[in-house]
Order: structure tokens, then C-alpha cells, then sequence
């Protein structure tokens, strides 16, 4: 069914877009609008067609397939009637061009050739991987889950608030794998291709601008051996996703401006539109990427150039409606702001002045000193921090001002998703091209490809200037980083060297090494690992699970929520079950089982005394202590009756079944009387002893206790049993 769904949607896409897309007198459609055109007119109907299910709580499978087909008949009554015309793509010129340009370049031949080995290693692991990341499984794909049951897009019942307040439009696209599946095989795919349409914009970009392909091959190459790029673009992170469509939206912006068609112009606006959608780093990188947008219009139209700039930003707001404001609108109605709960707010935004903001500056640039896969930073790292905090010491800023998310005062040398920055070749290759493309860039005005080289570059400055002020540091902020890497690339092309030289050698070493070694050994994705456990289980989707449930690299041992999963599916289907989860959990893995005839409902632990439990036959409490970033009231309705002690613990006077108290934004608990002073709740943290649960007519049927040296991977699970009357 998903396939025929992928068809329709597919098919009237490539239609629509050969129909839209600029043509030769030929009516043969030509340049990088129809690919491009092809691609987000599916991203679009997609996000539209769950859109539009979401307002009636009708997004079924029969439901997405009757959209479909009428898209798809639509398509090909609009196509017969603009006299057929196709887009037939010139891939085999594209390849003699190649060709021709690594046959004149030994260094790039043998980059190609890791640079091959990579996709194809991609696209294996793409296939087969189970999603892991903790991220997805909390949020990313777990909302698509809780979506899919309950029919619409709408808010839900969960603990954890990234689950409502951010933008949605990835996770339709991963609902829709979903909703036929009932499995997540094959969504990495997505960021996959958000990284093929980054490559072949950045490709036009520099071909537009007639540099060599020798020089755009290289940049490409370079680019794509970064350690967080490898890494993105086998994991459900969407980062280079977004950069694919802000590159997008640039693209076809230049060449509205060539070919002067303004559905180039709604199509730019449009990448933009559900880029916004996607992440939040492409608002933050809207600044940027519109004065690029200012500078073409200018070369291009001089004086007027501010006319294709205004069409640009009410196609921009009439898109962003269509395509990606839902979420933000379901926050203005549940939280009285787009941007999210008031906590929410407190936790992600920007502090600290104008001091923080330098700060911020100066540790962003200094993420660039990464050293991913490789152990050089036990020997220079020090050194590295050293001068980042001579440089905030000199201007009097302390280490911690505004600050989130610490990096632990460490320079980045492991594999780790979250914390994978653009690996040696980012400072060794990217930061000198952004200083050569400013200083040759101001030096010589003359040259026009030094002048398109520089706003690349003042973009990424301006960006990171943009993400310094937006919110506050986090270290996982690396990953926001990388988009802006990505948007910057082309300054790559000034690092290309025609003759071979040490320093190229070099490089070489470092791409081949991302490309070849970095790339198969990825923690909880090494390949030697993958392929044992896939020679020890007895199929496919055993090897799947096995990985999913793994504990760590080497898939040994198995997480909490594997084993309440398996708890579950031991008991009788159509059991009703209540679930109480910690912001923490990997609750896809338990949710995913409404979709096998099983019904779980997720409550919320803060308001716990207040549901009727007498439809349930179990009730699953998956910590001791259950913390939620899901408020019920706001913190200035928020009584306490706790009390602090002088070490600032919080403690009942009396012992209580049930029990909530609260933690403030930057630690210590929350006090009613501190609300005018300023201080924010973060989160509830609420018990719920046995005692709670024995007078609605519940005993304990098991308790799970899985230690670990961190304790964020440590619970406690309480599994009760409805107690059965007797006769």
C-alpha cells in the first residue's frame, strides 16, 4: 500500500513539475528547477495531505490514498492539457563531464572513489538500520506514533514537550512511512535525500557561477567526508535536511533572477516555507540566507532589485500558512505562543546579554575544532581550550554564561551522534576557506567568483551570529553547526589545489579516512557489529530489533523499554494498559504496539490522582521518580506545599502516596513564592508508591530494576495488576 501511495505521490509530482518548470522551445523541460520541483512538490502533498486528514481525524491509510489519487489525477489532466512535456535529465552528460574533469585530477579520481564507497555504504545501512537515537525514539519518531493512533497531528498526552512544541514537518514524512508500514524500516532515507538535494544544489550553485568541476567536485567531496555529515545522513537527525532546502530555496532563487519566471520565485519561497516547518535553525538562518537572496537581486536587477526580494517574502508567508504553520498555530492555541510551553521557552532561550552572546560567538567558532574519529585532540586539545578561555578571560565573560548544555570543557574526539562535529577536514579544510573567501573577497572586488565566495562566507558568520543570540548554548547545538556548514560550502572551492602537494596528500588522507574507516566504525553502527549480530539472529527483523534494544556499540544486553515492551506482548491482546513515562523514555517502542492489537494509553504522571482507572487492566509506572516537562498549569499557578531543605532537597513533612514537586530553570526546586523573582518551572518530578494504586483496585504484578553506572539509563518499572474480584 505504501508503495502505491509512493507511486501516486511520485508520479504527480514529476508531472506537476515537468508542467511548471521552465522549458525550451522544444516544450523539453531543462536546469535544476524540475528535479527540484519534483522533489518538493512531494514534500509539500505530503505535509498537505496529513494536514488536511489532521483537521477531520481521518488520517487513515484509505484516506492518504484517495488525496493521493486525486493529486494524481489532477497531475495528469493538467499535464495532457500543457501538451505532455517531460523532464528527461541529462545524466549521461553529467557523467562524461565528471569523468572527463577526475581523469585530469589523480586526488580527485581517488577521492571519487571513497566518495562512492560512502553512498553506497549509505544507502545499505539506510535500508536495513532500525532507528536508535535517542532523539527519535523520545520525539522525532515517537509523535509520528502517537499521530498515527490518534488520527490527527493534533497535541497529545506525553511527557515530554518536544513532542508538541517542535515544528512537525519531518515527522510527516515519517508518519507517512508509518501508517504502512507500522515500522520504521527505511525512514534515514529522508535525511538521505535532504543531503542528494544539498549536493546537487551546491553542484548548480558553483556551475551557475562557472567554476571548474574539477573545483566543484572537490568541494563536494570535502563536504561530504565531514564526520557530522556521514553521520546525519544515517540517522533520523535533520539538519542536513533543512540545509537541503534553504540551498533549495537559494537555487531557484538565482535562477528566477536568470530566467525571470515567477513560479521559480513561489518554488524558492516554498523550500524555504517547509524548511521552517522541518527545524527551527532555518528560521534562525533566515537572516542569512536573505541577504544572499538581497546580494543576487542586486547584481542582478540594481535598482529594482528590492521587487523580486518582496514577491519572494509574500510567497514566503503565503506557503509558510499552507505548509507549516499548523504546529505552531497548535501552540498558540495550547500555550498562548508559537514558539511553545513557557518552559519550553525557558529551557532553549537566549541569556545572559550581550556577553553571552559574544560567548556563545566565540564557542560556536571554536565547535569547528573537532577532532571526530581520530585521538590528535589528547595532545592538542588542551591547548585549543586553553586559548577559548584566555580569549573569554581577556574579555572578562565567564565560562558558564549562558549556558544550557555544558561541553564538559572537552573537545569532541568520539562518534556519538549528538556530539559529532564536521571532524578534522572542519578546521583543517572549511575554516581556512572562510577566512581566504573574506579577505580575498574584500582584497579583490574585481573578481566576480571571489565576490560570490565571500557572501557565502559572511553568510556563515552572520548565521552563527544569528544562532548566538537565538538560543542559549547547548553542546548539541554542533548539529545546527552543521547546517550551517552546509549552507556555507561553496567557500570550499578555494580550498581546491590543481597540483599535487603534501598538503593535498593531506587532505586526501583525512577525506579517505571519513570515507572509508570513520564511516564504518560509527558508534552503535559499526559495520564488523552489524554483521555479527545479523549472522547470529535468524532473520532480518530479529537483527533489527536486536540493534534497536542494544544497550551499546557491540548490541549487547537490552534497554528498559525493550523489556516492557516484551512484558506486553505476553499479555492477552486487547488488555487495556496505562503507561506513565518519564520525559526520558524511548516511549516509541512501547507505543508502536497499538499498531499490533494491543491498547496503551499514555497518561500523565503530574496528573495522576485525577484519572478513573477503572477501564484498565495494567498500569506500568517506568520510574521511581517520574519527571515531565509537560506542565498542567503555568509556574505562576503553580501551589506548593513542600518543603526546602537547608541543602536545598525538597521533602513532604509526612509521608504521601502521591507526591509532585518541581524544579526550577537552572536547578534547585521551585517555591511558590519564588515565581516573583523570576524563577521558571522546568519540570514536574512525581512519585507514585504502591499505596496509590492498591485503593483503585491495582496490586504489583512485577517490578523491574535496571541499574547503571548513568543513572539516566537506570529505572525503576512497576508493572500493577488490576486485582480480580472474587466470587
Amino acid at each position: 500500500m505504501y508503495y502505491i501511495s509512493l507511486f501516486m505521490v511520485f508520479v504527480s509530482s514529476y508531472l506537476t513539475a515537468s508542467v511548471l518548470s521552465p522549458k525550451t522551445e522544444e516544450n523539453k523541460p531543462y536546469g535544476p528547477a524540475p528535479f527540484l520541483y519534483t522533489l518538493l512538490i512531494m514534500f509539500s502533498q505530503v505535509v498537505l495531505t496529513f494536514e488536511v486528514l489532521s483537521l477531520f481525524k481521518a488520517i487513515t491509510e484509505i484516506n492518504v490514498l484517495i488525496l493521493n489519487a486525486g493529486f494524481f489525477v489532477s497531475s495528469i489532466i493538467l499535464w495532457i492539457k500543457k501538451d505532455k512535456p517531460l523532464y528527461i535529465p541529462q545524466i549521461k552528460e553529467k557523467i562524461q563531464e565528471i569523468w572527463k574533469a577526475l581523469k585530469r585530477d589523480k586526488i580527485l579520481m581517488i577521492m571519487s572513489f571513497g566518495f562512492l564507497f560512502l553512498m553506497l555504504l549509505v544507502i545499505l545501512m539506510d535500508a536495513f538500520l532500525p532507528v536508535t537515537g535517542g532523539d527519535a525514539l523520545t520525539y522525532h519518531l515517537n509523535r509520528a506514533s502517537y499521530w498515527m493512533h490518534q488520527g490527527s497531528l493534533n497535541h497529545f498526552v506525553i511527557s515530554d514537550d518536544r513532542n508538541l512544541v517542535m515544528p512537525i514537518n519531518s515527522e510527516i514524512l515519517y508518519l507517512w512511512n508509518l501508517l504502512f508500514f507500522k515500522t520504521d524500516i527505511g525512514l534515514y532515507y529522508i535525511s538521505f535525500i535532504g543531503y542528494i538535494a544539498s549536493v546537487f544544489c551546491i553542484f548548480n550553485i558553483l556551475e551557475y557561477f562557472n567554476f571548474t568541476k574539477r573545483r566543484i567536485l572537490w568541494s563536494i567531496f570535502i563536504l561530504s567526508s565531514f564526520a557530522s555529515v556521514i553521520v546525519e545522513i544515517t540517522s533520523l537527525e535533520t539538519d542536513v535536511l533543512i540545509a537541503g532546502l534553504v540551498l533549495s530555496s537559494i537555487t531557484l532563487f538565482l535562477y528566477a533572477l536568470k530566467e525571470r519566471k515567477i513560479s521559480m520565485l513561489v518554488f524558492s519561497a516554498l523550500s524555504y516555507a517547509l524548511a521552517m516547518g522541518t527545524k527551527s535553525p532555518a528560521v534562525i538562518a533566515f537572516p542569512g540566507a536573505f541577504l544572499l537572496m538581497s546580494y543576487f537581486a542586486y547584481k542582478s536587477e540594481k535598482k529594482e532589485f528590492y521587487k523580486p526580494l518582496l514577491a519572494y517574502l509574500v510567497f514566503l508567508f503565503i506557503t509558510f500558512m499552507i505548509f507549516s504553520s499548523y504546529n505552531y498555530i497548535l501552540n498558540f492555541i495550547d500555550f498562548g505562543n508559537p514558539l511553545g510551553s513557557e518552559s519550553a521557552r525557558a529551557v532553549h532561550g537566549f541569556r545572559g546579554g550581550i556577553k553571552a552572546f559574544i560567548a556563545n560567538y566565540i564557542k560556536y567558532i571554536f565547535m569547528l575544532f573537532d577532532f571526530s574519529g581520530f585521538r590528535y585532540s589528547e595532545y592538542v586539545g588542551e591547548h585549543i581550550l586553553n586559548a577559548r578561555e584566555s580569549l573569554l578571560s581577556f574579555l572578562h565573560i565567564p565560562m558558564d554564561l549562558g549556558v544550557e548544555m555544558s561541553d564538559n570543557n572537552e573537545i569532541n574526539n568520539r562518534l556519538l551522534n549528538v556530539k559529532t562535529g564536521a571532524g578534522i577536514l572542519g578546521f583543517l579544510v572549511f575554516l581556512p576557506s572562510l577566512i581566504v573567501s573574506i579577505v580575498l573577497g574584500i582584497c579583490k572586488r574585481h573578481s566576480k567568483k571571489l565576490q560570490v565566495v565571500l557572501v557565502f562566507g559572511l553568510m556563515f558568520l552572520i548565521n552563527v551570529a544569528c544562532l548566538s543570540f537565538s538560543i542559549a548554548y547547548m553542546v548539541f547545538s554542533v548539529r545546527f553547526l552543521t547546517f550551517l556548514i552546509v549552507l556555507s560550502s561553496p567557500v570550499l572551492v578555494l580550498s581546491y589545489i590543481k597540483k599535487t602537494n603534501l598538503v593535498k596528500l593531506l587532505i586526501l588522507f583525512f577525506a579517505m579516512s571519513y570515507f572509508l574507516i570513520i564511516s564504518t566504525n560509527l558508534s552503535g553502527r559499526g559495520v564488523v557489529d552489524i554483521t555479527n549480530v545479523i549472522l547470529k539472529t535468524p532473520t532480518l527483523m530479529h537483527a533489527r530489533e536486536r540493534i534497536r534494544c542494544a544497550l551499546y556499540v557491540g548490541f549487547d544486553g537490552k534497554n528498559a523499554y525493550c523489556y516492557i515492551r516484551d512484558y506486553i506482548q505476553k499479555v492477552p491482546k486487547g488488555s487495556k494498559i496505562a503507561l506513565f513515562p518519564d520525559a526520558t523514555d524511548n516511549t516509541y517502542i512501547v507505543d508502536i504496539l497499538n499498531s499490533h492489537g494491543y491498547k496503551i494509553d499514555t497518561l500523565l504522571p503530574e496528573n495522576a490522582p485525577n484519572y478513573k482507572y477503572d477501564d484498565y487492566d495494567y498500569i506500568i509506572v517506568t520510574k521511581s521518580v517520574l519527571t515531565s516537562t509537560v506542565l498542567l498549569q503555568e509556574t505562576k499557578d503553580i501551589k506548593t506545599t513542600y518543603k526546602l531543605a537547608k541543602n536545598g532537597s525538597a521533602y513532604y513533612p509526612t509521608y504521601r502516596p502521591f507526591s509532585c514537586i518541581y524544579e526550577k530553570h537552572k536547578g534547585g526546586f521551585y517555591t511558590s513564592d519564588q515565581y516573583k523573582n523570576g524563577a521558571i518551572v522546568m519540570d514536574s518530578r512525581c512519585y507514585m508508591d504502591y499505596n496509590f494504586f492498591e485503593p483503585k483496585g491495582f496490586k504489583v504484578k512485577q517490578i523491574f530494576d535496571f541499574k547503571s553506572e548513568n543513572i539516566r539509563y537506570a529505572a525503576y518499572v512497576t508493572i500493577y495488576e488490576k486485582i480480580k474480584k472474587e466470587n
